[in-house]
């Protein structure tokens, strides 16, 4: 007797489940935005190429036979001795370069993590905002469970939708100062402002505009009504940024700038037609596999509000072009000047009697950034000035940023004073 041929589990006919609230697709669309999985996959392959593209305009930063000193975070991993600092750089760009290639590679994101790790304990002036971001998100896809589909690359993604609106929003929560109304606001605009034939005296009330602006915008990705128009305003903040500080501006601040250029493509990217946002998105895995998110939140998204009153540094506060972070200048007798390393006298000037050692023009020419601006790293670089110019003249002048209740402070260091 002739036996009817069995159907098919239902799950086999059944398509595959999509998210709620993302954009219709077509079955089979070749468009990344009707897929999470699709979407997931590109960004990882821009993230490394982003990293390697902020690593080529700050490359001596990541070796150690320089002149500009080291930091080390607790003391634990040694610096590497010439030539293996630049062999260990190449390494990590070929993970990098490995991770473009095959992006589901748990192994390559798990030794670019442990790469990060290793630099940055050897280093604390490499964990610029931009590094710190990009190591957050790397430390996300170390949980990403390929087998789980969809549901899965929206969990890493809401993840990643999280630590960018907060890096925004901590950017423009710390413009909300004096500083960035009177000082900082009116610099940064001058190359538009000396298009005009006239003065602007409203200035200082538009710097207050351009940081809510950026509060805002940042709360409204992560909205469903709003999130367009915040789209849309993130890249014109960041096209105002390359006409700014980029190449119109003699390369003021390469890395600062290619790194403003590397947010507006993953903001496009994570918030173009995405399925809307829930923070408890975020957490929707066993409970190991939530570790890396809860400490996005807590080193993000929660932690950089104690940078207002002097308790979390500037840089892991997202805290750049506000007028208001801690400053550091080198002074000396303009006799014990000529004692100082050929390569740093094009950055010293004589001002007021004194020889005075430029430590932004120093780091902006070595490494295309500004110093990381905290007081041990100030310190620091004072005690290798000392080392070569051992003169009692040499004085570290220190501006310690303010906080909400208190103004800006100014101290003095000298050799052997540390």
């Amino acid at each position: 007797m002739k036996t009817k041929p069995r159907s098919k589990p239902a799950s086999h006919l059944s398509p595959s489940p999509r998210l709620s609230g993302s954009e219709s697709q077509p079955e089979g669309s070749a468009s990344i935005f009707g897929s999470e999985e699709k979407r997931l996959t590109l960004l990882i392959r821009l993230l490394a190429v982003f990293v390697l593209l902020c690593l080529g305009f700050s490359w001596k930063l990541w070796t150690s036979s320089r002149l500009y000193p080291l930091v080390p975070l607790f003391g634990l991993v040694p610096a590497f001795p010439y030539p293996f600092d630049y062999l260990f750089l190449a390494l990590f760009s070929g993970l990098l370069l490995a991770l473009v290639i095959q992006p589901r590679s748990k192994m390559w994101v798990g030794l670019i993590v442990a790469a990060f790790t290793i630099l940055f304990l050897q280093d604390q002036s490499r964990i610029w905002p931009s590094f710190y971001h990009f190591f957050f998100c790397f430390l996300l896809l170390l949980t990403y469970r390929r087998d789980a589909g969809e549901e899965e690359a929206h969990r890493i993604l809401t993840g990643f939708r999280f630590t960018l609106a907060a890096v925004y929003f901590w950017g423009g929560v710390q413009k909300l100062n004096t500083h960035f109304f009177n000082e900082e606001f009116p610099w940064f605009l001058r190359p538009l402002t000396d298009l005009l034939p006239f003065d602007i005296p409203t200035l200082p009330a538009l710097g207050v505009f351009a940081a809510l602006f950026e509060v805002l915008f940042a709360i409204g990705l992560l909205t469903k009504r709003f999130r367009t128009f915040a789209l849309y305003e993130a890249l014109l903040m960041h096209a105002l940024i390359f006409f700014l500080i980029g190449p119109f501006r003699n390369d003021w601040n390469n890395s600062a700038w290619i790194w403003g250029q590397t947010m507006a493509a993953q903001a496009w990217l994570l918030f173009y037609k995405a399925p809307p946002f829930a923070f408890k998105k975020m957490f929707g895995a066993p409970r190991f596999y939530n570790l890396p998110q809860a400490l996005a939140v807590l080193l993000i998204g929660i932690l950089p509000l104690l940078n207002n009153v002097n308790r979390w540094d500037s840089a892991l506060s997202f805290n750049v072009y506000t007028g208001n972070v801690t400053h550091g200048q080198i002074r000396m007798h303009p006799d014990a000047a000529p004692r100082l390393p050929a390569e740093l006298s094009p950055f010293v000037t004589e001002r007021d009697g004194w020889a005075v050692l430029d430590l932004n023009a120093w780091t902006l020419h070595e490494f295309n950034a500004n110093p990381y601006p905290e007081k041990r790293i100030f310190k620091a670089v004072l005690d290798t000035i000392c080392s070569h110019v051992p003169d009692r003249s040499v004085r570290l002048f220190l501006t310690e940023k303010s906080g909400w209740f208190f103004p800006k402070s100014t101290h003095q260091y000298g050799c052997g004073e540390i």
